[in-house]
This record gives structure tokens, sequence and C-alpha cells, in this order.
């Protein structure tokens, strides 16, 4: 990670995550031979195979340690009540120094796997700008393939 700073901000640890996997998203490189973190350099890698992926999910923790759950709209509930969502599954579209622009993922299973439910992302249509200053930590996630 670099030792770079953002804004005047000494502690930048956040912003250049999220400038990593930005960067590692826009190249879209595949290659399995790193172990899985937030700064495996091959978009993939943490999977341990190849396969066609674009998308390093993340979570966000606020300073006072609980996840960043912005809310998307949810077109499935017509209802009021369940108009709206939250979730704190993000993933990067833009980054500019410590301004960040992140898209809302949700969660959807997929049943098509015998006994085994499996989870996957999908977009949604809320992008939030967010100052990566006041976030103290960032949880990657599996890498993933998100339709866009």
């Amino acid at each position: 990670m670099s030792s770079k700073s953002y804004d005047n901000h000494s502690h930048a640890c956040v912003c250049d995550v999220v400038h990593f996997i930005n960067d590692i998203q826009d190249a879209a490189v595949e290659d399995s031979s790193c172990p899985t973190n937030c700064l495996n350099p091959v978009l993939g890698g943490n999977k341990g195979h190849h396969s066609h992926v674009n998308t390093r999910p993340f979570i966000l923790y606020t300073k006072d340690g609980k996840p960043f759950e912005p809310v998307y709209k949810n077109d499935y509930f017509e209802s009021c009540d369940d108009f709206c969502e939250e979730s704190k599954f993000l993933r990067v579209e833009n980054v500019d120094g410590c301004c960040a622009v992140v898209r809302v993922l949700k969660c959807a299973c997929d049943d098509d796997h015998g006994d085994h439910s499996r989870v996957r992302f999908e977009a949604t249509d809320t992008c939030i700008t967010v100052d990566l200053t006041f976030f103290s930590a960032i949880q990657c996630l599996e890498d993933t393939f998100v339709s866009l």
C-alpha cells in the first residue's frame, strides 16, 4: 500500500485500498496465484481458480465500527414499507482522491446448486458519493461477477 496523503489527511488507508480495488476492476486480469485479501493484485485471484469476474465487493466500516449500510430502492416490492432496503455490500465505480462513487449491491440467492443455495450479488441503480476519510476499515469479499 502506498503512503500517499489525500486532501491533507495523513492516514488514508481506506482511500488507498479503494483506489487499488478500482484499478484492478478496471484491469480485470485473471490469475489464481495470490492469497485472499483486499490487496490481492489480480481480480479473481482470491477465488482460487480462473473465472470471469469484474468486481471485488467490500464493506466499509464507520469510525464507530459499524458497517455503512446505505438505502437502495427495492424494485420487487410495491408496499411503502418494503420500498427501500439497506445493504452493506458495495462496488467502487470511480474514485478521485478520497472521494469515491460506490454502487450499492444487493444479495440474491441462486438455488440452482442442489442442496446448497449460493449467494450472488446484483447491482442496484443506487450510487453514492462518499468521503473515504470518514471510514476506519474496509473488508473485502470474494471476487465475483456482477452484471452492470
